[in-house]
């Protein structure tokens, strides 16, 4: 076949045909000298050769040549088709060289080609070759394939496929949408890269498309198809957040033109749409994590990609570790299976294993973490960098930092862009919630007085028509305005750079910050280029204070000048420094009146994630003519979402960090410096739909200096105990060894271990007890779920309980209360009575803003006043979780929950989000009860998941928890956060009222050194339990406890025994036996915690066997273990309680009844019943030594009535020492 298609080389004119082996045939033909100086040399070829004419002109020349050029190309074509026809291989030949992989170097091997008509049991085998094992369909076993390959395996080479054609039919907008999509002209690059490397990074900047588009380029290329053997596991696509989910699956099966649901599918915590065949899976990082916990190797995956990868997200940080070890796991069982095959043995296809694909996608190039040092990939894998954002982002730092008042400063910067700048939208970052609705109120007056302004100038200049065709109209205080501004900007590309002063700033007289940078406002560059490109001779006019006199002449002289010779001179070329720079600055100035931009009223928007989700999607809404878009946001802005029309960007440069103490569980909210790598995201969003710019209120020194490279991974910001405790659960015993891309400090890993070990998770070596591995099984925090295993472990003692099925119900709600935010938070922004302020707006025309004021301070005190009559109405004084609880039962029994929430003030997307969360962790009850672990002691036996749901719809006003209920779920707490106990200091005292408040809620923390106190909206604040549990510890001003619930002090060592110290058993109380629990007990005095708070005594069982064998000596003697001695105690030589004297080990009944019992190990009934079972009259003298020798005849009957009550039941045993019990306190 290479000789025939050599020919047909040859016989070209000047041509090459490189062939690739497929339909798609490239050839590249010579230059026209080459062809003449070839003309001698093909005479044996075939082909058409040109007559020569020498009458016909050149033009004439040329176009025969071309004509016949184009035949000879045509002619070529087809003998090429027809040879390629001819030798054709048969589709399953072709699979069988696919199959046998080695074989695709045909010379090499000798292995000769299969006509069409050939059968594969007919398979013929190269000299030296063997015929190797079938690969057979486990379904039906008929033989789909046959080996053969020789006796020396070549080396390792890529699979061999089949070409898989994968029909996507877009709609014809998506088309042209994505022509201009950086990353979709990297196709080839990128497919290529993933073909032929096991891990690829691609790295794009937010809006290059590689989101949706890479999904895409690899459906298209076959994987996911069940055409295809190596590539028929489905594409995985994770991302941190579920919105980010819905919304990326719904886009691509848009563009696909396929179904959401078939072709592409999505699964989040809450949801699930996605087929048994769909080819594209779009999921959260917890889910596949959840995955990878019940199939290591995936394989139901031929490619993974991990989105969002500089996010760093504590489950993509496990997530990229892991799948470095699963890539390279799977390509060496991969290998060893291809051995097993060439040497005889046979797998089915489905048993087989092929190579992973792993693709991490970044939006930065933070990528040291994952190729440095080889901890994660042995090969540093090829990083793909696509092209920037589609649209140039222009960046303008301040010359000076405030540090204190950058709201202030985003204030100014916010009305001096919509004074002087053209249209556009503007995206404010600030840091938190409260800064949004602050600055947002600020901006929203500052409108009204601007409009108000406007109104009457227009009323003064006949309806605001102003003249603005020349310059002549020019105030020189504005051309003073512009040179004193301190942002005026050096670059002439851009005329938007310079402002006047606010007219409405507040404090004009900002104090300098300790960051100053003498030439920042003159560092203006564009992010994409970094160019620093600036006219120097502008520079030094500006700089020098000599020329500013000169400047405001030539304005001066400008004035007199017609327009048109303005325009002359701009566009004469000349040299002198100071008429070039006066030129630029007048046609700047000019252009900006001649633009005559209208100052409209201010559209103000806030955004932050606890914000409605009706209010946030009002910043997607077109905004009214003439009014321009104003978005304050927290970071959620950065990555989450894309606000259409947004042109300017106000960058503060800060944003709100909850930080995490390891050492002592306190979390606090930071105002930190964002990273260079977040101020980039920042500024493209400024570049989304056209150019942009970005206005950073902080200097380039700052910049440069003070800004970390990238933020911290959030697996260094948050407690650990998950991640330790998933770990351990799937084998791996030491987590510090594990590949993290970042690993976590050895100090966190620790306080994670000691967090497992008092929740009883991990034994004393660090094993995983199997009450961590039921644990395990649940995807909350190890917290949670020891709260709801807690509960199914009490409900299984108290058997046959009617209400079990309603402790469950409250239990799962109270554990979704403490997962989530508390829905108690009185929001102005988004509510009800903010819709009716902008309604009562509209009466305030001209800015009557203190009527306004009066009414917004009016409502503000109602929506205070509602907030507390909630709490009330759902307060349970034991514990915020069942407050939370009793709201969320009322919240899903109300017809309209939107309206529900309005009239009591809670959160809407708090109180959806939790519901959800119940119904979950339900279902998870019962399924992990189905599962394996229903042969433990964690599974649910009281009733059905509908049983549950049934009492649950129950209103609590009729059937309300009865107070050991609610000690129940308290327990359950309890044991789920043992470590974060609080201690009230002192006792209330009749002091000062204030006094009083203050030291009701002041406590002390098990594990905090500092006072701690009680958040004033707790519904346990009032009652001021001496001991409680807090599931959350946040600092504001002060230490404040989250999510209390008051606890006993008896379950802290029930539950928390590990942070126990106990004395040494006590002699006052004495020791005793429970004849219930059939247990010797002794008192011991325990402290709990660091502090070494006095608890009451505990009783815990006997371990020395000489002391347990005396207590249970006294107690069978006094009737409490057999009943039937209780009524022959008078005829006793001694009394029973002498035993226990240490002076009565000399009498010889006490030192035989003892030594006997002690010898054989009796300290139970059970032992007891068990050794009278091998022999009756065991302890028969010893015991008969204890009663007067006038009782010894009648002792046989006593023996044989002890022999029969040791036998019976528990419970009929302990009713009869019941009765027994009864009729000696009658005697």
């Amino acid at each position: 076949m290479e000789d025939l298609v050599n020919d047909q080389l040859d016989c070209g004119k000047g041509s090459w045909s490189l062939d690739g082996g497929g339909s798609n045939q490239v050839m590249l033909y010579g230059s026209k000298k080459s062809d003449k100086k070839r003309k001698n040399t093909n005479k044996g070829c075939k082909g058409i050769q040109l007559n020569k004419k020498p009458k016909l002109s050149k033009s004439q020349k040329r176009k025969i040549m071309k004509l016949e050029e184009e035949k000879e190309k045509s002619l070529l074509l087809s003998k090429s088709l027809e040879t390629l026809e001819k030798y054709k291989i048969s589709d399953d030949a072709f699979l069988l060289l696919r199959s046998s992989v080695n074989i695709d170097e045909v010379e090499k091997t000798g292995a000769a080609l299969l006509e069409d008509e050939r059968d594969l049991s007919g398979t013929m085998c190269a000299v030296g070759g063997f015929k190797g094992p079938e690969i057979t369909d486990k379904e039906d076993g008929i033989p789909k394939v046959e080996i053969c390959t020789t006796s020396n395996p070549l080396p390792e080479m890529r699979l061999l496929s089949k070409p898989i054609v994968v029909p996507v039919s877009r709609p014809c907008e998506v088309e042209d949408k994505r022509k201009d999509l950086p990353i979709v002209m990297m196709e080839q690059e990128i497919m290529e890269a993933i073909n032929e490397n096991p891990i690829v990074i691609i790295c794009g900047e937010t809006g290059c498309g590689k989101t949706t588009q890479v999904p895409q380029f690899l459906y298209e290329a076959g994987f996911g198809s069940s055409q295809s053997s190596h590539q028929r596991g489905a594409i995985g696509v994770t991302q941190p957040r579920r919105v980010a989910v819905l919304a990326t699956a719904k886009r691509v099966a848009y563009e696909l033109g396929v179904r959401l649901g078939k072709e592409v599918g999505f699964q989040v915590r809450y949801d699930k749409k996605i087929g048994d065949s769909s080819s594209i899976k779009f999921m959260t990082d917890g889910i596949l994590l959840r995955e990878v916990q019940h199939d290591f190797l995936l394989k139901r995956y031929s490619v993974l990609i991990l989105d969002e990868a500089h996010e760093r997200s504590m489950n993509t940080d496990i997530l990229i570790g892991m799948l470095s070890r699963v890539v390279k796991l799977r390509q060496d069982l991969h290998m060893k299976q291809r051995q097993i095959i060439l040497s005889g043995g046979k797998i089915s296809l489905e048993d087989m294993i092929f190579p992973l694909k792993l693709v991490l996608m970044s939006a930065t190039l933070r990528v040291e973490d994952f190729i440095s040092g080889g901890r994660l990939f042995h090969v540093s894998p090829p990083i793909i960098e696509v092209p920037t954002r589609q649209f140039p982002v222009t960046v303008h730092f301040s010359k000076r930092t405030d540090i204190v008042d950058y709201i202030g400063q985003a204030y100014k910067k916010v009305l001096a862009i919509h004074k002087k700048l053209p249209p556009g939208g503007i995206l404010v970052f600030v840091t938190g919630q409260r800064e949004v609705e602050n600055l947002c109120k600020k901006l929203r007056e500052a409108s009204k007085k601007l409009m108000k302004k406007t109104s009457e100038r227009n009323g003064e200049n006949n309806n605001g028509i102003v003249e603005t065709n020349s310059i002549q109209n020019l105030d020189m205080n504005e051309i003073n305005e512009a040179f004193e501004d301190r942002e005026f900007s050096i670059e002439q590309t851009d005329r938007f750079s310079s402002f006047d002063k606010d007219e409405f700033d507040i404090n004009d007289d900002v104090s300098d910050a300790s960051y100053n940078s003498g030439s920042d406002s003159e560092l203006e560059f564009n992010e994409d280029a970094m160019s620093d490109e600036t006219d120097g001779h502008l520079t030094d006019v500006i700089m020098d204070d000599a020329s500013m006199s000169s400047l405001k002449a030539a304005f001066d002289a400008l004035d007199r000048k017609n327009a048109l010779d303005l325009d002359k001179r701009q566009v004469d070329h000349t040299t002198d420094e100071d008429l070039s720079s006066k030129q630029c600055v007048s046609a700047r100035l000019k252009e900006n009146v001649e633009f005559g931009f209208p100052v409209g009223a201010l559209h103000v928007l806030p955004l932050y994630a606890m914000l409605p989700a009706a209010a946030q999607l009002r910043v997607f809404e077109e905004v009214k003519e003439g009014e321009r878009l104003v978005v304050v946001a927290t970071n959620v802005a950065e990555t989450s979402l894309t606000i259409p029309g947004i042109k300017y960007v106000v960058d503060t440069g800060r944003e709100k960090v909850k930080t995490y103490n390891s050492s002592n569980g306190i979390e606090n909210y930071e105002v930190q410096w964002i990273s260079k790598a977040s101020a980039a995201q920042r500024a493209g969003r400024a570049g989304r739909t056209g150019p942009g710019h970005c206005y950073r209120l902080y200097s380039s020194a700052v910049f440069s200096n003070t800004l970390p490279d990238f933020s911290l991974a959030e697996i260094a910001k948050i407690p650990v105990d998950g991640v330790v405790l998933l770990m351990k659960s799937m084998g791996i015993s030491k987590v510090v060894n594990f590949p993290f891309p970042t690993p976590p400090e050895t100090s966190a890993v620790l306080e994670a271990e000691s967090c497992l070990k008092a929740l009883e998770a991990l034994d004393s070596g660090g094993r995983l007890t199997a009450l961590g591995k039921a644990m395990a099984q649940y995807p909350l925090s190890p917290r949670h779920s020891r709260m709801l295993l807690t509960v199914i472990q009490i409900m299984k003692n108290l058997k046959n309980y009617d209400r079990a099925n309603l402790v469950l119900a409250y239990s799962v709600a109270s554990a979704a209360a403490l997962s989530t935010s508390n829905p108690f938070v009185m929001m102005f922004e988004g509510s009800q009575m903010k819709d009716e302020l902008e309604q009562n707006d509209r009466s305030f025309e001209l800015g009557d803003t203190k009527t306004e004021e009066k009414v917004e301070k009016s409502l503000k005190k109602k929506l205070k006043e509602a907030g507390k009559l909630s709490r009330e109405k759902f307060s349970d004084h034991s514990s915020d979780a069942l407050t939370v609880a009793y709201a969320l039962q009322c919240f899903e029994l109300s017809e309209t929950p939107v309206a529900f929430c309005n009239n009591y003030t809670l959160h809407l997307k708090t109180m959806q989000e939790m519901s959800k969360l119940r119904k979950q962790l339900l279902k998870l009850v019962f399924n992990h009860s189905r599962s394996s672990i229903a042969e433990s002691d964690f599974s649910w036996t009281n009733g059905a998941l509908e049983d549950v749901e049934a009492m649950w719809r129950v209103p609590s006003n009729k059937h309300p928890l009865s107070l050991k209920e609610k000690e129940i779920i308290g327990q359950a707490i309890c044991a789920g956060w043992p470590d974060r106990v609080a201690k009230r200091i002192r006792e209330i005292s009749k002091s000062v009222e204030a006094d009083r408040k203050e030291r009701a809620g002041k406590y002390q923390a098990c594990m905090v050194k500092e006072n701690v106190f009680v958040n004033r909206g707790s519904s346990v604040s009032r009652s001021a339990p001496k001991f409680l549990v807090y599931n959350e510890l946040l600092r504001t001003k002060r230490p404040y406890m989250h999510g209390l619930t008051s606890v006993q002090p008896d379950w802290l060592v029930k539950y928390a025994s590990s942070l126990c110290a106990f004395s040494a058993p006590l002699t006052d109380p004495k020791p005793y036996y429970d004849s219930q629990n059939d247990t010797v007990y002794s008192w011991v005095a325990p402290t709990f915690g660091p502090h070494l708070w006095e608890l009451p005594l505990h009783n815990v069982p006997i371990k020395d066997n000489a002391q347990g064998v005396a207590v249970f000596a006294c107690a069978l003697l006094k009737g409490k273990v057999l009943p039937c001695l209780t009524s022959v105690r008078e005829f006793m030589a001694a009394r029973p309680g002498s035993i226990l004297r240490p002076e009565a080990l000399g009498q010889k009944r006490v030192g035989n009844l003892l030594s006997r019992l002690k010898s054989k190990k009796i300290n139970s009934r059970a032992t007891l019943r068990a050794v009278w079972k091998d022999n009756p009259y065991e302890l028969h003298s010893e015991i008969l030594d204890w009663f007067q020798k006038s009782y010894h005849s009648h002792f046989e009957d006593l023996w044989s009535q002890m022999l029969c009550e040791v036998q019976l039941p528990q419970k009929r045993l302990i009713k009869k020492l019941g009765r027994a019990k009864e009729k000696k306190i009658k005697n």
